[in-house]
């Protein structure tokens, strides 16, 4: 029997090695990929433990910064904002009196009643009674408040309020500032008195110049305050800007000073551009 087995497992045997593909190979790839994927599984429970572990601990610390900024923070609505210098009230001290009954105003009573001593005052005495008295108030001189205090604290403020307001008044102004600008009430004669630079007209230059000028009250040019554009074109603009007559600027109803930018465009003619392209054409030849 026993060797009838072993006979088998030898045929077996030999059967298998025959055999191209058969349960040993079977098995050896099936380790081989079990093998593969243990470690793949590893290395990837690996990494997401890791990133869990370091998610969590961005998240605490971010959660910590926000809570800390949280308690640091102060807004504007939390704070009371301090009211303006000019709207705080002035604390002035309680007026308190001298008291000196002999030196109210007495009310005439008739003579029989008068009875009292008259008692004469001396110089200091005297002095004491310009403090303010009254039938109630203090026997001590240096406790007395006069009420001059008040009034030159009162006096002051008032002088403050006026030097702001004096400080804040403008006497030039700019044309986007004022209700109604200037506007230029000759300027097509002052154009037409311009002439063309003759430098300018042999080489076919052209350009645009503008001039910044303050207008006065009465609508006169006081000065000119700059001038951009083409040199060439700067001194004849210089020359006739002066002449320009505006209507006054107005500022609540009233004129004011005001500055102004005036455009002048220096154009050819036809044919001035015609010659000036047959010099230049003669001499390139």
């Amino acid at each position: 029997m026993s060797n009838t087995i072993d006979n088998s497992n030898e045929v077996f045997s030999q059967i298998s090695k025959k055999m191209k593909y058969g349960a040993p190979e079977l098995k050896l790839l099936y380790q081989k990929f079990v093998t593969r994927g243990l470690i793949v599984a590893v290395i990837l429970a690996t990494i997401l433990s890791v990133s869990s572990l370091a998610y969590i601990l961005w998240a605490k610390e971010k959660e910590d910064r926000e809570r800390e900024l949280q308690n640091r923070e102060i807004t504007l609505a939390d704070l009371d904002i301090p009211p303006p210098i000019e709207d705080i009230p002035i604390e002035i001290p309680k007026e308190v009196a001298l008291k000196d009954l002999s030196a109210l105003a007495p009310e005439p009573v008739p003579k029989k009643l008068i009875t009292e001593e008259v008692k004469l005052k001396n110089q200091k005495e005297l002095e004491e009674v310009k403090l303010p008295v009254a039938s109630e108030g203090t026997d001590d001189p240096s406790k007395v408040t006069a009420t001059e205090f008040s009034g030159k604290v009162e006096q002051k403020k008032v002088e403050e309020k006026v030097e702001k307001k004096e400080e804040k008044k403008k006497d030039i102004f700019q044309q986007f500032e004022v209700e109604k600008a200037p506007v230029a009430v000759n300027l097509g004669s002052v154009k037409g008195s311009m002439r063309y630079p003759e430098i300018a007209r042999q080489s076919g230059m052209e350009g645009r110049v503008v001039a910044k000028v303050l207008v006065g009250t009465d609508g006169s040019v006081i000065k000119v305050g700059g001038i951009s554009g083409p040199e060439v074109f700067r001194d004849e603009v210089s020359d006739k800007v002066m002449n320009l007559q505006f209507t006054p600027a107005l500022q609540n109803g009233q004129p004011v000073k005001c500055w102004v930018s005036v455009p002048f465009s220096f154009t050819l003619s036809a044919k001035d551009k015609k010659k000036a392209d047959d010099e230049g054409e003669g001499e390139e030849e």
